[in-house]
């Protein structure tokens, strides 16, 4: 199979976060406690993108995400996330991510790279595998996210005329993996994480300890 279409790109990641998530969030003493992600402004002009994120406990959070390229290497990207908070604040968490993914992408070279040595071929399905550190700045119902790591890209079907400097610097497949997202969050930051429990608060957070 060379290429995914967007919907099977979705089946393929909704499954199995919605078999993970269902069986861990039960018993939480947190409410059900859903975000959404979009891409920041100033990168639509290179792609957008959304993630839905379910908070499973104070420490973890598990996210499935979805991503269109245009530019050079147009195209769509799905992927799973999770998150490991290590650290709070009244309004910051910091946390470490792991997330992996799979992709397709054509090639649209613009009209200064049809040379005699340009390289038509496209990528076709990718997979990729990232990891790093970020953190989220919360304001009751709204929030900002950045986040800065390694990612390592997979080309399923390779072929020699693939423009891979392109591809691996500025396209879907870039080594740096880093990123600022806004948010916003269906539940009262301050009120959900700690208000709603009796328990003692966790040393240096403000979140308190679950049962």
């Amino acid at each position: 199979m060379r290429k995914l279409s967007p919907g099977r790109l979705c089946l393929l990641f909704l499954l199995p976060v919605m078999l993970c998530v269902t069986p861990v969030a039960h018993g939480q003493y947190l409410p059900p406690r859903l975000s959404i992600h979009v891409s920041n402004p100033l990168s639509y002009a290179s792609k957008f993108g959304v993630k839905l994120q379910y908070r499973l406990s104070i420490r973890h959070s598990v996210l499935v995400g979805y991503r269109t390229y245009y530019g050079f290497f147009p195209g769509a990207q799905a992927s799973i996330e999770y998150h490991g908070y290590y650290k709070t604040w009244d309004r910051t968490e910091n946390f470490f991510y792991g997330r992996f993914g799979i992709g397709s992408s054509t090639y649209a070279p613009k009209a200064y790279y049809e040379g005699r040595d340009a390289k038509f071929a496209d990528p076709g399905s990718y997979g990729f595998l990232g990891a790093g550190m970020g953190r989220r700045w919360n304001f009751n119902h709204f929030f900002i996210e950045g986040r800065v790591g390694l990612k390592y890209t997979e080309i399923l079907e390779p072929n020699d005329a693939i423009n891979r400097n392109l591809f691996y610097t500025t396209g879907p497949g870039s080594l740096v993996d880093c990123g600022l997202t806004l948010g916003l969050q269906f539940f009262d930051e301050g009120r959900y994480m700690y208000s709603k429990t009796l328990a003692p608060r966790l040393p240096g957070s403000r979140f308190r300890r679950g049962r």
